[in-house]
């Protein structure tokens, strides 16, 4: 039985960094809270963009030493860090106590990690849905109690479309201005082929 209320953002991919900002932002009691992200690339980037916010946070994954993750633990549990950002499993053995608020900036894959941080979190435990993670919210929904609910932020801008994605930019010829033959289909010139061969005419003097 879940301890804390939880719930859902559903949002456009490309604003969920935005999001996770303007929660963090607007949160005047400056709860401690834990993100989880799904891979390394994510952390890190997310990590920047909080500490460019002003947001006193770090991140923990597997490429760093055990006492370095348990230090930034500790400066969260003890307000040093407003939030701490980290990969799924990398805290599964902590003691997660004290915790006020975890976000899953990606739907989370294990039901049995769901369930345990609905245990851990004081208050909320949020979860980032985007277009592409409807099977993931069902899979929430089938194990919610009490009943999952949808939120929006307040005074945040949703963008009504996802963002379109460019492809690839496709190099071409320019065209030959000169109408001449490519260099490697002209035939190269011949050098001196020797002396000349004497044909038997003399000059008429």
């Amino acid at each position: 039985m879940a301890t804390c209320s939880h719930s859902v953002y559903e949002v456009f991919a490309h604003q969920k960094t935005d999001l996770l900002l303007h929660l963090l932002s607007r949160d005047l009691e400056s709860q401690k809270t834990l993100i989880f992200v799904r891979s390394r690339e994510q952390l890190q980037a997310l990590t920047t963009a909080l500490v460019h916010a002003g947001i006193a946070a770090d991140s923990v994954s597997g490429s760093k030493k055990p006492e370095l993750r348990s230090r930034a633990l500790c400066e969260l549990l003890t307000g040093k860090l407003r939030a701490l950002v980290a990969t799924a499993a990398i805290l599964r053995d902590s003691d997660l106590a004290g915790i006020e608020q975890i976000i899953h900036f990606d739907p989370h894959e294990l039901e049995s990690d769901y369930l345990s941080h609905l245990e851990i979190s004081r208050k909320e435990v949020s979860t980032f849905i985007s277009q592409n993670d409807q099977k993931a919210l069902k899979a929430l929904e089938e194990i919610s109690n009490p009943p999952l609910s949808r939120k929006k932020a307040l005074n945040f801008d949703y963008h009504s479309q996802p963002r379109k994605i460019r492809g690839p930019i496709k190099k071409t010829h320019a065209a030959n201005k000169t109408n001449s033959k490519p260099l490697q289909n002209k035939k190269p010139k011949l050098k001196n082929k020797g002396p000349r061969r004497k044909t038997g005419r003399t000059r008429k003097r």
